[in-house]
């Protein structure tokens, strides 16, 4: 009977070792994918939520930031609670940006206290020295661009909005757009970064309408009927998002490339990028395998 109870007694002594045992990097990085993911779920269960507490007491900046967003909002049947969610938040903000976003965002829409730009202008700066978050600089270039909680400064908002464009037509290119229509002008190094968003979301653009066009056409189109790809240019003008489409190789069957012709020209270009002076319009090689 001792002998029984001294086993389960070492038994208990190992399993409280192994509980208080620091988390493994595996089990870090789960924690921080559950709780991310969290934060854009429609509903948690009681499980969950205690997850997320269990690995914000364990110092999970991820799980305690979401833990803050479930205080803040009152969501997964947490009641709401703005003095706890800021106190998570400033936790997290000694070690990480997003505390300071999360922060800025409560003093910009008056969450738990009385709005205050000045306050939120300073948390999201404060954000940026230890981040790179894009809804930081969107955040700040916006209220730097309507001269919210400070002097505006459309040249500091351009400089965010460059930063934070991820694609042509996105909240921060359309930002780049206002500021621009009100004088200012994109430094070099800023036009650079500009073209290079276009460009990127231009051959997306491109590549996705070349594949529907051949998955389209191939439906229709009797194989082994051509003897090469159709290649086409593509040419874009300032002013006018309607391609001019030329033909620059023939598949060898005319039928196929006045198909291929007349299906692109229904492309739409999504936007224009920053062109030299003296230049006005710009071109792309697209070849198509229909037929083939």
């Amino acid at each position: 009977m001792n002998k029984a109870m001294v086993v389960l007694a070492i038994a208990g002594f190992v399993a409280g070792c192994q509980a208080s045992a620091p988390p493994s990097s595996f089990e870090q990085s789960l924690a921080n994918v559950q709780c991310v993911l969290s934060e854009g779920a429609k509903s948690l269960t009681v499980e969950q939520v205690q997850s997320i507490r269990n690995a914000s007491d364990n110092g999970n900046v991820r799980c305690k930031t979401a833990l803050g967003g479930l205080y803040e909002t009152g969501r997964g049947g947490v009641p709401q609670d703005f003095a706890k969610a800021k106190s998570l938040y400033e936790s997290v903000a000694a070690v990480d940006g997003i505390g300071y976003e999360r922060l800025a965002r409560m003093a910009e829409e008056g969450h738990g206290q009385a709005r205050n730009d000045v306050e939120a202008r300073r948390l999201y700066q404060l954000a940026l020295t230890s981040s790179d978050s894009d809804k930081s600089k969107l955040a700040l270039a916006k209220l730097m661009e309507e001269g919210r909680g400070g002097p505006q400064d459309l040249f500091g908002a351009m400089m965010y909005y460059v930063e934070a464009s991820q694609h042509a037509g996105d909240v921060a290119w359309k930002g780049i757009q206002r500021i621009r229509a009100q004088g200012p002008v994109l430094t070099p190094e800023q036009t650079q970064r500009y073209n290079d968003v276009w460009a990127d979301t231009s051959r997306k653009s491109l590549n996705r309408t070349t594949m529907d066009i051949e998955i389209a056409l191939n439906k229709h189109v009797q194989r082994a009927s051509v003897s090469k790809p159709v290649t086409l240019q593509v040419q874009g003008k300032s002013g006018s998002n309607v391609p001019h489409i030329a033909l620059i190789q023939s598949s060898g069957n005319a039928e196929v490339d006045q198909a291929v012709i007349a299906a692109f020209g229904k492309y739409r270009i999504p936007a224009e990028p920053l062109l030299p002076a003296g230049q006005d319009s710009w071109s792309s090689e697209r070849s198509l395998k229909v037929g083939l």
